[in-house]
């Protein structure tokens, strides 16, 4: 495993009573079916309340995997918050609107702890906690380069400990003003893979190579600009030119769905790229695939590619966040963001060779079954990190 620079960290201090069951409030800009962070939300909190303690949500509610009517989900119009390309006076209004709606669920629960992740509900829940004695526990899962700053400084001023799943991604936010002693990584645990079946296997395999010869490129990447699609469609044009039998499966959606059907179909390479959008067979398709592609701009620590590490696949990614806390040359190959010629020799690379594939399946197998990765451990360093704060009350 890549070895990276160490910065000094929150440390936990388990108070008196830590064993006491707590009332957590988790708070998600929303809840869209099949989201990395919203995944490692969903299960964090199975866990947490099998543990004993008791959840509640907060997000968005349109095109909520979680049921908005539910007595433990808590419905603010986060999406008028966090559009980027928003009116600022309005979602200035729909901030403090939030805020207030949420301040009257906080007094009616008595949280103990609020949870955010991202910067808007790190906003929303620090104003709706003014004048109350309630921590704050922010993760940041990553953002744009220029974001960081602005992202620094939210988490400085809003919470009470600043997390990232990514040792990079939070070395970045203390050289932007996050005090390193109010930070600490906080890995996401990735549950073991749900094993496919070899017919299940066979048959997406003749799926998409219906006579049997070629290869698969799989990707779970979201149809978002952060993802890249428009390099990985390049990058597939280059491949297929030499590997005319490869096939590129996309599995997610997003903002680019449909836009980048036509992408592919004016790059020529329409009927080698599979845009499936939000599926509930991931673990089966990266059990089927060949190898595995993310070609994003920016990430934090992606879940995906540790999901690929355990379907032993070989993964060709691009060196952004942390990335390269997960990917070297034992496992893959790191490539610099959009190098379009670099990424597609990685993938022709891989694809030509069935013995060095072989090597870097083992690596990989071997690399997700590193502690860091397993549920109770990284599910136990979040709610250590909640009990700490606590005590320092």
């Amino acid at each position: 495993m890549l070895q990276q620079t160490q910065t000094p960290t929150a440390q936990p201090d388990v108070a008196e009573g830590a064993d006491k069951p707590l009332r957590i409030l988790q708070f998600c800009t929303n809840f869209y079916k099949g989201g990395g962070i919203q995944t490692h939300v969903l299960e964090l909190s199975e866990w947490l309340e099998a543990s004993g303690h008791q959840i509640w949500f907060a997000a968005e509610p349109r095109r909520s995997s979680q049921d908005p009517s539910a007595e433990n989900f808590i419905s603010l119009s986060m999406a008028d918050v966090s559009k980027v390309d928003g009116n600022l006076p309005g979602r200035v209004y729909s901030m403090f609107r939030n805020a207030m709606r949420l301040r009257k669920e906080i007094s009616k629960h008595k949280f103990d702890v609020i949870h955010v992740h991202e910067t808007a509900p790190a906003l929303v829940a620090r104003l709706a906690t003014l004048g109350k004695d309630i921590p704050i526990v922010m993760t940041f899962h990553g953002s744009a380069p220029e974001r960081i700053p602005s992202a620094a400084k939210i988490g400085k001023y809003c919470a009470d400990i600043v997390a990232s799943p990514s040792r990079i991604s939070l070395d970045a936010l203390i050289a932007n003003g996050v005090r390193a002693d109010k930070t600490k990584v906080l890995r996401n645990g990735i549950k073991p893979l749900r094993i496919a079946s070899a017919d299940t296997i066979a048959t997406l395999r003749e799926r998409y190579l219906p006579d049997g010869k070629g290869q698969i490129v799989f990707s779970p990447s979201r149809l978002a600009p952060q993802k890249g699609i428009d390099i990985m469609i390049e990058v597939a044009k280059r491949v297929i030119e030499k590997r005319p039998d490869t096939q590129f499966v996309i599995a997610g959606s997003g903002v680019l769905t449909g836009t980048v059907d036509e992408w592919a179909a004016a790059a020529g390479v329409g009927d080698n790229m599979h845009f499936l959008g939000a599926i509930d067979t991931v673990p089966e398709h990266l059990q089927a695939s060949d190898l595995f592609l993310l070609t994003s701009r920016w990430e934090a620590l992606p879940i995906s590619i540790v999901e690929s590490f355990r379907a032993g696949l070989p993964v060709v990614a691009t060196d952004c966040g942390g990335v390269s806390e997960l990917v070297d040359d034992q496992v893959g190959k790191l490539c610099t963001v959009e190098d379009v010629d670099g990424i597609t020799n990685a993938v022709l690379t891989l694809l030509q060779s069935d013995e060095l594939r072989q090597q870097k399946r083992a690596a990989a197998i071997a690399r997700s079954e590193e502690k860091q990765f397993d549920v109770d451990h990284a599910h136990e360093q979040i709610l250590t990190t909640y009990q700490s704060v606590l005590s320092e009350r």
